[in-house]
């Protein structure tokens, strides 16, 4: 009796977590969980980036899991957590889970480690390597693991799309074993590039751009300027890490969901890939498009829309173009007829002047 008193006690004095803002790193139990199970090697804590490289985790074992937990993937050059106020491309999850917590849900719930360096001066030097494909193969595995739940969800951002895309199909490539699909409710990728970008079309020089595992756009029949093109095309040899993935008819979970923006600073105007959308994924369930949102806007303040994926697989028709998902974003995602753009001397002249004169911030956050 007296001992299950001190049991009653000592729970009471365990912190609860925030009903409004999730903080790191990753929680003790989960840590030592971890270290116990054979990820204490991965370093899912992070601790060259203190309490911003990761979160997530329960206070105490018998913690329970109410709802089914996300995982979130964060783009080039991006961490967990908040670096600081002033790293517009370092603004980690902090927005996006202090709404999910608002919503009921807790911090043994939600799960991010930082998978790069998380240096904005290394993001040039970022590209879809199998280290970075395993890293986030593995906590995915943790996760799913730990929280012992049938499934779970995953939200990644921009490079942390295509990443999360491979990790949870599997395959040869990179050797990863079987695919994860079933073990994935929803995917959902916001401002992704699952098509290469623009801006690499003549900068394979640079690693980001290679065309092995960068951001490669190749190239669409007989059109040269990747921004906007003339004519309908098919678009062919982009970066082979990419193409194997799209080409992979594995799809990443039952539910399938790609946000984006027309006015993103980092993927272009309309975030074009050869007069196609390179945030589409083959095969998705739906999709919504902003019309102000800029590169990290699409991930920091869409997070209304985005608990409505994950949890309800909905999406809020609010700013959705016709509505539904539209017959020039074909299911398989191989051939879509160009869209009709304005002024479009003025989208290569801006494109240009991104190249030159904002190059380096176009690959952070991605």
């Amino acid at each position: 009796m007296r001992a299950a008193i001190v049991t009653v006690l000592l729970l009471s004095f365990v912190p609860a977590p925030s009903a409004r803002k999730i903080t790191g790193p990753i929680s003790p139990h989960f840590q030592r969980w971890l270290r116990a199970n054979g990820y204490g090697s991965n370093d899912f804590l992070r601790r060259d980036l203190g309490s911003r490289g990761s979160f997530g985790g329960k206070i105490y074992e018998n913690q329970k899991i109410m709802n089914q937990p996300v995982v979130f993937v964060h783009g080039n050059s991006d961490q967990a957590l908040q670096k600081d106020a002033v790293s517009i491309y370092q603004t980690g999850w902090d927005r996006t889970a202090a709404f999910f917590m608002k919503e009921g849900y807790t911090a043994a719930e939600l799960y991010a480690t930082t998978w790069g360096p998380a240096e904005t001066d290394q993001a040039l030097y970022q590209s879809y390597k199998c280290e970075y494909v395993l890293r986030i193969r593995r906590f995915i595995e943790a996760v799913l693991a730990y929280t012992k739940a049938p499934k779970i969800d995953i939200i990644g951002h921009s490079m942390g799309v295509a990443l999360s895309r491979r990790a949870v199909k599997g395959g040869s490539e990179c050797n990863l074993g079987a695919a994860l699909s079933d073990r994935v409710d929803t995917l959902l990728g916001l401002a992704g590039v699952n098509y290469g970008l623009c801006t690499c079309q003549y900068a394979t020089t640079t690693a980001t751009c290679n065309a092995k595992d960068g951001f490669f756009p190749g190239q669409c029949g007989s059109e040269t300027v990747c921004v906007f093109t003339e004519e309908d095309c098919v678009q062919t040899h982009y970066a082979t890490f990419l193409q194997n993935l799209n080409e992979d008819p594995t799809k990443e979970g039952d539910n399938v969901f790609a946000f984006w923006s027309n006015n993103d600073e980092v993927l272009g105007q309309g975030s074009m890939a050869f007069g196609k959308v390179t945030s589409r994924i083959p095969n998705m369930n739906g999709f919504k498009m902003y019309d102000s949102l800029d590169h990290m806007g699409v991930k920091d303040q869409t997070g209304a829309d985005q608990i409505k994926a994950v949890r309800d697989h909905l999406i809020d028709p609010t700013d959705l173009r016709r509505g539904g998902l539209p017959e020039d974003l074909s299911r398989n995602g191989s051939r879509v007829p160009t869209r009709s753009l304005p002024d479009t001397s003025s989208l290569f002249s801006s494109s240009l002047q991104s190249i030159n004169a904002h190059w380096k911030n176009s690959f952070n956050g991605l």
